[in-house]
């Protein structure tokens, strides 16, 4: 069943609320069926839900009402409105919450995402908005154990990363330790309350897998604000 990664009370009363779901909840892709993928949103959050269609990018949406947004071509969104439900999808990618006095953003942060700086600017735009200490959770993703990464590619992020982000996988093979990008990037953007789920995707039969599966399938991260 979906787990609880954040319940947390804020200053102004208002209950932050971080999501993310199993397997056995079903398919959170966003291509999925329409009214099967309906139920399930509708049962972790009951509600209009925030969705991306997601492309690795750096586009960060700010999100003005309930669903504002859905559909947009981005990889991130931003609000400061209370009971509004934002998401991603991932299979092995980072799911990742960022938490301010006064917003809540999420992020869906793989290699490339990480590369052109898709943390960063979530970061800024919730700055802007919502401006205090920002706190992060990153959720369920895959890990160096499970990800065999291509040598020039590697030495890229290396460059950008530092050699924090080199690795190798359980059989000794040169691996991206994606969480360890993850957390210097969010370091950088003046986040030091970071806390990481630890789940591996790709060892962990909860979740799908398009590394080690193919899978097509998707669990999500569902964040939001509850009002007082």
């Amino acid at each position: 069943m979906a787990r609880n990664l954040v319940s947390r009370r804020r200053p102004s009363g208002r209950m932050v609320r971080v999501l993310v779901s199993e397997v056995v909840d079903g398919d959170l892709a966003v291509d999925g069926p329409t009214g099967a993928l309906s139920q399930r949103r509708e049962a972790l959050w009951p509600g209009p839900w925030t969705w991306l269609r997601q492309v690795h990018g750096d586009r960060v949406i700010l999100v003005e009402e309930p669903g504002g947004g859905a559909g947009s071509e981005a990889d991130a969104s931003v609000t400061v409105q209370a009971d509004t439900a934002l998401s991603i999808q991932v299979a092995d990618c980072a799911p990742v919450a960022l938490v301010s006095p006064g917003g809540l953003a999420v992020a869906h942060v793989g290699w490339r995402g990480l590369q052109v700086g898709v943390l960063e600017r979530t970061s800024k735009l919730l700055a802007r908005v919502a401006p205090g200490p920002q706190e992060a959770v990153v959720g369920p993703c895959i890990r160096a154990c499970c990800y065999e990464f291509g040598d020039s590619d590697l030495e890229v992020l290396c460059g950008q990363f530092g050699d924090d982000v080199r690795a190798l996988t359980s059989d000794g093979r040169p691996a991206l330790d994606l969480p360890a990008g993850v957390r210097i990037d969010l370091e950088r953007c003046g986040v030091v309350d970071i806390e990481f789920d630890g789940v591996c995707t790709g060892c962990d039969e909860r979740y799908w897998s398009h590394r080690m599966g193919g899978s097509t399938l998707r669990q999500a991260m569902v964040a939001w604000m509850a009002a007082p």
